[in-house]
């Protein structure tokens, strides 16, 4: 008589059937990914024209050009590189499964931990919050100066069309973080599971260990 048992699945076999089983996950983080690149690249460009106009038609005191739009175009262009380089991996290679949540983690950390930053001091030096309503004369007509009049639409037409171009930008931004937000939190809950798919597999091993060394000093016997 005799018995045989079979091993325990590996550590990294495991992973990947907890990766098969919950692969509808991917759905949402495609799209996801999908949505952070497609708002990101018209960001790009609209705060990179900020950025053009600004430095074109205004003088910073500080002689540090607009950097607070310029600031905007760091998690932006991360994203930009980052998703498409994620989306390609998990479409090509079914390695990908196997690489470790806490890589997502910290790309989508820096992503939208930028983001915090960027999205405060685009709102804060944003030409719009220069904007005031133009005062007319006596006569009706708004006079521009340098201190009178000078953020009227009248007479600034330009800080306008800026703004208009930066509160479209940091709508796109706000979206690009709230994306990255939530696959921060999907890839702490998938370290989590990893890591809980790894012990499990620790524990097998070991009982499947314990069951053979039993099996081994039980006595044989032939009837």
């Amino acid at each position: 008589m005799s018995t045989s048992f079979e091993g325990p699945p590996a550590g990294g076999e495991s992973r990947r059937r907890y990766y098969e089983q919950g692969g509808s996950k991917w759905d949402i983080k495609s799209f996801l990914r999908i949505a952070s690149t497609g708002f990101a690249l018209p960001a790009t460009i609209l705060f990179a024209v900020a950025v053009a106009y600004t430095n074109q038609d205004f003088v910073n005191l500080s002689g540090n050009g607009d950097w607070s739009d310029g600031l905007a175009l760091a998690p932006l262009v991360l994203a930009l590189i980052y998703n498409p380089v994620v989306l390609f991996l998990h479409l090509i290679s079914s390695r990908f499964r196997k690489i470790h949540p806490g890589i997502h983690i910290a790309g989508d950390f820096i992503i939208w931990g930028l983001c915090i930053p960027a999205i405060i001091f685009t709102i804060g030096g944003g030409m719009f919050m220069y904007w005031s309503t133009g005062i007319p004369n006596m006569d009706g007509v708004v006079d521009c100066g340098f201190w009178f009049n000078m953020w009227a639409p009248q007479c600034n037409a330009i800080a306008y069309t800026i703004g208009k171009i930066e509160i479209a930008g940091i709508v796109m931004l706000f979206v690009v973080f709230i994306a990255h937000l939530a696959l921060f939190a999907i890839s702490c809950v998938d370290a989590y599971k990893w890591k809980k798919a790894a012990n499990m597999s620790n524990f097998s091993k070991k009982d499947f260990e314990l069951q053979s060394n039993k099996d081994t000093e039980r006595p044989s016997y032939e009837p």
